[in-house]
């Protein structure tokens, strides 16, 4: 065990780009939706409920086959962790050999979730989105700045509107945009004003109740719903799921573990790796869905990833 190495958040920041994590994480939805056919092994994830802290653990393992990625993410969930001066997500990943089990690495899982939740999201929209211009971002903690940093990076967006239940935090997003960014960037106090004019939405909130609703938007905007990840919880309106075009990134996680398809009892047209293949349309003419749980296997090839990053730097010294 004590040569076993740990990648902190640093390291990984310094070695896990946006452009090579949306190609590996294009692919492994791809695989993932070829069912037996694709070298994916992903069960459901096992969800330990502590009740008397008010918090959760899970544990999410996958292999990809075709990345040599086997690994498992545990998360916690603590909301009560903001009044302690702690984190109310944490998360550590294990990647293994995938020849012989053995433990390759263990990093720090937090930066990994917030990177891949984003880079998924971006597959979805460069997939399903008519047009990227405007990006409204509601919820504006660690998944609202991932979702832009990585949409200013892939796509040609020249607004930002923002909106957070507390209006300070949209401040201080908005004040460390302007400061690093030409982009316009617009705070606003209403759901609705903020995702009028949005050509793409990113819904990224720990709320437990729905706040996007079926207000008036573009007839073909495309909305990422990250949030909401327990069948209880929701972040989207029923009537908002129910007169969309819903795409997941797993059909049966979505139907077992996502409150916002289960209470709302909407179809699921597609998963977007059926999208990538080929064998489901992208109805870009539609206002679309992408209700992302956020799925094991990508935390496996973003692992992979940050190992294969750094034995290239042990390699090249």
């Amino acid at each position: 065990m004590e040569n076993i190495p740990f990648y902190d958040g640093d390291n990984i920041k310094s070695c896990l780009t946006y452009d090579l994590l949306v190609e590996a994480i294009e692919k492994a939805l791809a695989d993932f939706s070829k069912g037996a056919h694709g070298g994916v092994s992903q069960p459901l994830r096992a969800t330990v409920d502590v009740t008397d802290h008010n918090g959760f653990m899970m544990a999410m393992p996958a292999y990809v086959a075709s990345q040599r990625a086997l690994a498992c993410k545990l998360i916690t969930n603590f909301p009560a962790n903001s009044g302690r001066n702690l984190p109310s997500h944490m998360a550590t990943i294990i990647l293994f050999d995938e020849a012989t089990g053995a433990i390759q690495a263990m990093m720090d899982g937090e930066l990994i979730t917030a990177m891949r939740t984003a880079a998924a999201s971006a597959v979805a929209t460069k997939y399903l989105a008519q047009r990227t211009q405007v990006l409204s971002v509601l919820g504006c903690g660690t998944q609202g700045r991932s979702h832009i940093d990585a949409f200013r990076q892939l796509f040609p967006v020249e607004k930002i509107n923002l909106w957070n239940h507390n209006r300070s935090g949209a401040e201080r997003l908005a004040n460390e945009l302007t400061s690093s960014t030409q982009i316009p960037v617009q705070i606003h106090d209403s759901v609705e004003g903020c995702v009028v004019d949005a050509d793409v939405v990113v819904v990224a909130t720990s709320s437990t109740v729905p706040i996007l609703h079926d207000v008036p938007m573009k007839p073909w905007v495309h909305i990422n719903s990250v949030g909401a990840p327990r069948p209880t919880w929701q972040e989207l309106g029923a009537d908002l799921m129910t007169n969309s075009t819903v795409y997941v990134d797993s059909e049966v996680s979505a139907s077992c573990e996502s409150g916002d398809v289960v209470l709302s009892s909407a179809h699921i047209y597609a998963e977007v790796g059926d999208v990538i293949n080929g064998t489901k349309s992208a109805l870009k003419q539609r206002r679309t869905i992408f209700k992302s749980l956020g799925i094991a296997v990508e935390d496996a090839v973003s692992a992979r990833l940050v190992f294969d990053a750094n034995q290239k730097r042990i390699n090249s010294v």
